[in-house]
């Protein structure tokens, strides 16, 4: 089983740590007993939200669930034979070799892998929701990066938007919010990391 090191991308000053606490609080309040969180926007900020759920004495399952950007597997440098969502979406691995372990033992990964063709069909987004359902029983808290577009956002309880400070403008993000919840997400909130 493959293992990763996550400490260089948990690293946190000590208000941004207290500022990801204090949303794990609102999103375990406004979630209740639903565990399944979809985050757009921001990959590495959602990294860092699923962390803080471990902190927060929960088991947390990491999905990189936007295959269109493979942030991770471009960070870890892992090519194009790490298994990952990809696999599971075209059928070619029933998930018994998706996870990876990583040096926090309340987190595990599931890594984008590689979708050759880029194109996720609604077959593949069904697929998206059986993956959740696979490891849903297995972990207090799935945490999903999600992608812009709603395809994976919808499957979960929950989605929050996170903005960096540069990109955020209010106009934008009410049009964004609107066109998740068309596609039936349900947006918890608006993020801003500063």
């Amino acid at each position: 089983m493959f293992s990763v090191n996550i400490d260089k991308l948990v690293g946190m000053t000590i208000n941004e740590e207290k500022s990801y606490n204090d949303l794990v609080g609102t999103i375990k309040s406004e979630l209740g007993s639903k565990k399944c969180l979809a985050v757009t926007k921001n990959a590495m900020s959602t990294f860092k939200l699923a962390y803080s759920f471990t902190k927060a004495g929960e088991k947390v399952l990491f999905i990189d669930g936007d295959i269109v950007s493979d942030v991770f597997l471009g960070k870890y440098k892992l090519g194009k034979n790490m298994k990952g969502v990809a696999d599971f979406l075209k059928k070619t691995d029933g998930g018994a070799n998706l996870i990876c372990k990583t040096n926090n033992p309340d987190m595990d990964i599931i890594f984008t892998g590689v979708l050759e063709d880029g194109v996720v069909t609604d077959d593949e987004e069904e697929m998206m929701r059986k993956l959740i359902a696979k490891f849903l029983p297995n972990y207090d808290r799935i945490v999903i990066s999600a992608d812009e577009e709603g395809r994976i956002a919808k499957y979960c309880d929950g989605t929050v938007i996170m903005y960096d400070e540069s990109e955020f403008g209010e106009i934008a993000a009410q049009n964004y919010t609107s066109e998740l919840e068309d596609k039936n997400c349900n947006v918890l909130g608006v993020v801003i990391n500063e």
